[in-house]
């Protein structure tokens, strides 16, 4: 039996894996802690999981401490607004650059939509942010080459609360893990959501590379294609306290980065490519 404790982004798919290991290994008992990347590592490193989900970057601490990775799958980061904002159809036709994206978070008061908009309106944006350790803040805010610690906002814990609070107001913006803006039962994107297209030349207009998905089957392929911003997307991996050594985690990740690799995509998040693959087989043996 072990412990893996760790990031939201990666809990749905775990869970999906660990109910199928044990069912293949009737004797095993995999518990799985939903509390972020930097709670996990926490837990991982004092001893309280073997496991760590973790969904950013190792900081030097960690690398200190040993940690050993493998990639199990990939996932990016979308800035995410209420469907019903009475601003929609410009945001949409223009999206926000990286300027204004990082004025959105790190502004306080936060702008109103006209001053990011270039337009009229006074509606000022209610915007959300993560209270929790996440890779998702991680990654934000080095898009911005900002530190989590300048997201500003009300802060909320975990996707399904973000997401939750962005449904409730019309003039909300937050940011969430991309698989998790999608119906995964569907693959059409969740109700009352949208996903603000980047601006990423400074046009103040969509062009193709830019325009938004409506589906999880085109965000994957905006992800592995690089269509999607490159610091915007990133691997999730397992971590341990050095290499596994107990011969029960490493069937279970054996098992992962094989027969479990069809069950990422019903989790809503990039399967591994043949690359990564071979990488992760490599690292196990």
């Amino acid at each position: 039996s072990f412990t893996i404790s760790g990031a939201y982004a990666l809990t749905a798919v775990l869970k999906k894996w660990a109910e199928d290991f044990m069912n293949i290994y009737n004797n095993v008992e995999i518990a799985i802690l939903e509390k972020g990347t930097g709670q996990g590592m926490v837990d991982l490193i004092d001893g309280k999981a073997d496991l760590a989900m973790i969904s950013r970057p190792l900081s030097d601490d960690e690398k200190e401490a040993g940690i050993w990775m493998i990639p199990v799958a990939k996932d990016g980061v979308a800035i995410i607004v209420n469907d019903n904002n009475p601003y929609l159809p410009r945001l949409m036709k223009q999206g926000l650059s990286p300027d204004e994206i990082q004025k959105l978070f790190t502004s306080r008061p936060s702008p109103t939509w006209g001053e990011l908009l270039d337009t009229t309106g006074s509606a000022r944006a209610v915007v959300y942010s993560r209270a929790d350790e996440s890779g998702a803040a991680e990654l934000l805010a080095g898009f911005l080459f900002r530190k989590p610690i300048d997201l500003k906002g009300i802060e909320v814990t975990g996707d399904k609360e973000m997401i939750d609070r962005v449904k409730s107001n019309i003039f909300s913006a937050g940011f969430c893990n991309l698989s998790y803006a999608f119906n995964i039962l569907t693959g059409e994107r969740i109700e009352n959501i949208q996903i603000v297209p980047f601006d990423l030349d400074y046009d103040n207009k969509i062009g193709k590379i830019e325009k938004p998905f409506n589906d999880i089957e085109t965000a994957h392929r905006s992800v592995w294609l690089g269509i999607y911003p490159e610091s915007l997307c990133r691997d999730l991996t397992l971590g341990s306290i050095g290499k596994p050594t107990d011969p029960v985690i490493l069937a279970f990740l054996n098992y992962v980065i094989n027969d479990g690799q069809k069950i990422v995509r019903e989790a809503g998040l990039c399967e591994l490519n043949n690359i990564a693959l071979r990488f992760a087989r490599e690292s196990l043996q």
